[in-house]
């Protein structure tokens, strides 16, 4: 080790360190700190230097904190500071933010004090927190997906079972049953609304995952909400898509994948029509449907929730939704996507 290694002073070791330092005599005034702790807590270091410890604590938490302070006094020993606690920091500005402190006993001729190492610990609690979102989203999403199955593969094939019974039986009722014929009829109705019920349920329970080419994934989607609904699906699709970021493609993909649901749940369509074209330097999407409408000026109840839906996923890509509709009328949906910018991209 060389002497210019050796004759580094205190204070430069101190001030480079990337996390705040700071020493406080047995009375909890400061009497040192690093550069760090100016850009922690938003002081200059004269406004600390002989100040409480107190002062970089929330108002309403000082008072335990001097309890902690004087109980580390009588039992000084290296620890992290509130084990087990969420601590909080509060800036000059009066702004709180989560820290973690390590605590050290530090004995000099010139008395006792306690040197504190102080981390802001905003960035990896946010994280953390980030990732328990993704894992509860994880979850859910296994839980619809093995919901969709039970459905498809369990209780699908009962129901369709019990309907091929029900034909059978009404194929052996003599023609002159009259009121026979009609109850097995009108069970056999409401066995077909469960059937279409479930089927909307299967078609939004399946996982959906965008692989990126938008033409295919809508064309795939069309046809399988044909398939599940029962509902003749005209597309209107070029075989090659202009290009747009995939921020923007995504966004298509899952507010198409919404319209459809929202169509099977609640419009009662015969016929629906998707179409995506350039216009005008923007990608248009348009969703068409023949079924009941509902009133646009209206407050939208829960069961609608898919509208705000699309909307936010539109507003995320900087995209304008339009919803065309009136009772009796049915409905379009026409997405509208703008250029690409560096925000999109």
């Amino acid at each position: 080790m060389t002497s210019s290694e050796t004759d580094l002073p205190l204070s430069v070791l101190i001030d480079s360190a990337p996390d705040g330092f700071l020493i406080v005599d047995s009375a909890g005034l400061i009497v040192r700190l690093n550069r760090k702790i100016e850009e922690l807590f938003g002081y200059e270091r004269r406004e600390l230097i002989g100040e409480t410890v107190e002062k970089l604590v929330p108002e309403r938490l000082r008072q335990g904190h001097l309890g902690h302070r004087q109980q580390y006094e009588r039992e000084r020993r290296t620890r992290p500071m509130g084990l087990g606690l969420s601590l909080l920091g509060r800036r000059k500005d009066g702004s709180e933010f989560p820290v973690e402190i390590s605590l050290s006993p530090v004995a000099a001729p010139q008395g006792r004090f306690v040197s504190a190492v102080v981390r802001d610990v905003s960035d990896r609690l946010r994280l953390e927190q980030e990732r328990s979102a993704l894992t509860l989203e994880l979850e859910t999403e296994r839980e619809r997906q093995r919901i969709g199955m039970d459905l498809h593969d369990g209780i699908m094939q009962d129901v369709y079972f019990a309907g091929l019974t029900l034909e059978l039986a009404l194929e052996d009722l003599d023609a002159s049953q009259v009121e026979a014929r009609a109850a097995v009829e009108r069970s056999m109705a409401q066995l077909y609304q469960v059937i279409r019920d479930i089927r909307s349920y299967i078609f939004d329970l399946r996982p959906r995952y965008f692989s990126g080419n938008l033409a295919t994934a809508l064309a795939d989607l069309a046809r399988e909400f044909q398939q599940n609904s029962q509902t003749e699906t005209v597309t209107a699709l070029p075989e090659e898509l202009p290009a747009i970021s995939a921020a923007g493609a995504s966004a298509v993909y899952y507010i198409a994948h919404e319209a459809l649901s929202n169509i099977q749940k609640h419009s009662k369509a015969t016929l629906v029509s998707l179409t995506a074209e350039m216009r005008d330097g923007c990608f248009c999407l348009e969703l068409r449907d023949d079924g009941l409408g509902f009133d646009a000026a209206a407050a939208l109840p829960e069961r609608h929730r898919g509208i705000h839906n699309m909307r936010s996923r539109a507003g995320s890509v900087a995209a304008t939704l339009e919803i065309e509709t009136s009772p009796g009328a049915g409905a379009l949906v026409r997405l509208t996507l703008p250029p690409a910018t560096p925000e999109l991209r």
